[in-house]
């Protein structure tokens, strides 16, 4: 079911709440839920922005992943509103628009990237998926999964990086923090930091616009993995799994938003 291989027992929840106190840096658990035959390999939780709602997606390398929406209550503790299908497999990462009215999903096993609308009133998720791009347009995966023989991706070995990138493995997107309209995606699986044009009004990745190195060129894996922006400057930081580095760019937000 996962891309890794992890060690241990399956747990019986997937959802654990703490109080965190920030003076000390404690944490009290509050409550536990998701059982794990509804809520399978949690991998990533958004809260809302404005609204007492947490997002959750699931990872699965063999079926579509799942996202479920989750309201906050007063003490604490969640319950589920709604689940809708990732629309791919090993659903990883979860962001939502700027004008809160569509939640972005990557699939990182099939590197598709997806949109599901919301409610801006409530937060809900109000349909199922209604816009999707797939950087390998529709061609089938050159790498098998681990339980199809394929590599455990928890090694990090000549052959087995080999094979992790064989194909694209989108792991994140990112909207620019300027106009709204450039999605960041670090594809993992071939060391390049994708640029997209995103529409809001339409909530769909409309075409690829650039890409470039995740790295210094050196020869050597890279493995993007996640990005962010700097809260003050046009600067945005790489993280590179495979070669554990953190590569700087510069950010040209006057043309972002000409673009727009």
């Amino acid at each position: 079911k996962l891309a890794h291989g992890p060690r241990g027992h399956e747990a019986g929840h997937g959802l654990y709440i703490y109080r965190f106190n920030p003076t000390d840096g404690s944490m009290v658990l509050l409550s536990i839920t998701g059982e794990s035959k509804e809520l399978i390999n949690p991998a990533f939780s958004r809260f809302h922005p404005r609204l007492n709602i947490l997002y959750t997606c699931t990872e699965d390398i063999e079926d579509h992943g799942k996202i479920a929406a989750y309201s906050i209550n007063s003490d604490g503790g969640l319950t589920k509103i709604h689940e809708v299908d990732a629309g791919g497999t090993s659903t990883c990462y979860l962001t939502i628009d700027r004008h809160e009215k569509n939640l972005l999903a990557v699939n990182y096993w099939d590197s598709t990237l997806v949109s599901i609308p919301l409610s801006y009133e409530t937060g809900h998720i109000i349909g199922d998926v209604q816009s999707k791009y797939d950087p390998k347009f529709g061609k089938a995966l050159v790498a098998a999964a681990k339980c199809k023989g394929g590599v455990n991706h928890s090694n990090n070995d000549e052959s087995t990086i080999k094979q992790r990138q064989a194909d694209p493995h989108s792991h994140a997107l990112v909207l620019d923090p300027y106009a709204g309209c450039m999605a960041y995606v670090p594809c993992l699986g071939k060391d390049l930091i994708r640029e997209f044009l995103y529409d809001e009004q339409t909530g769909s990745i409309e075409q690829e616009l650039n890409y470039l190195p995740s790295g210094l060129c050196t020869g050597h894996p890279d493995g993007p993995r996640y990005l962010c922006f700097h809260p003050c400057f046009p600067i945005i930081y790489v993280v590179n799994e495979l070669s554990s580095t953190v590569a700087v760019f510069s950010v040209n937000k006057d043309l972002i938003r000409e673009i727009n």
